[in-house]
């Protein structure tokens, strides 16, 4: 399928496509080549250091300020737009990252690259909140992805939310209420006032909301040991 797009008139061809040879050691875009990985990315990273999640990476500024921010961790983005990959791939690159790779993945394909018991945490940063009431089942927070995460996710993990949409903050909350295996063990409306601050890294939504000031809700979620 890729050699496809590859080989396209370059008129049709979405340049960031052409462009993502250019990262062959930072974006996987291959779901064969994923496959071979599936259970075991610790041997894609080289080490036995824990694997963090991220779903819907963007342009990569949280993915890539994590992985310099901390060595000992190795972290999996997944994002589907071509651009979004290549940013996020180049600022990798500027960094020199060996702890970072980015899938070009949806967030409901886990299940089929990620095996039993792989991460030990998920970063979902600002998704969509689908406000009106007929869409919110396309929220990426609900009871389906635990569904996954009990596969995935190794016993004290940690799911990491942060929003910038008070109802998607409150009804997660309520959410949590119902969801069997899993513990609230930090929630604030307004994370860079908490004592999380300082260990937090902002994703480029996170910039432009602090410049208007706007306040960003969190919470932490634990799957119980």
């Amino acid at each position: 399928m890729w050699q496809n797009f590859f080989e396209k008139e370059k008129k049709f061809l979405n340049p960031y496509i052409e462009r993502m040879k250019n990262y062959k050691d930072y974006i996987m875009y291959e779901k064969e080549k994923m496959n071979l990985y599936k259970g075991s990315w610790k041997e894609y990273f080289k080490n036995d250091n824990p694997i963090y999640l991220e779903i819907g990476s963007g342009a990569g500024n949280f993915i890539a300020r994590s992985g310099e921010k901390v060595k000992d961790k190795n972290f999996i983005g997944i994002e589907i737009k071509f651009k979004r990959l290549v940013l996020a791939a180049q600022k990798c690159k500027k960094r020199n990252l060996k702890n970072v790779l980015l899938l070009r993945r949806r967030g409901e394909e886990i299940l089929e690259f990620l095996g039993k018991s792989e991460i030990s945490g998920l970063y979902i940063n600002f998704p969509d909140p689908w406000e009106k009431e007929k869409q919110r089942k396309n929220r990426m927070i609900q009871q389906g992805l635990f569904d996954n995460l009990d596969v995935i996710m190794k016993k004290g993990g940690k799911i990491f939310f942060k929003t910038d949409h008070k109802g998607y903050y409150m009804d997660v909350l309520e959410l949590m209420k119902d969801i069997k295996g899993y513990k609230i063990v930090f929630n604030t409306e307004d994370l860079h006032s908490s004592d999380r601050a300082k260990e937090n890294v902002s994703t480029e939504f996170e910039d432009m909301f602090l410049k208007k000031g706007m306040k960003i809700n969190y919470i932490e979620i634990e799957k119980e040991v």
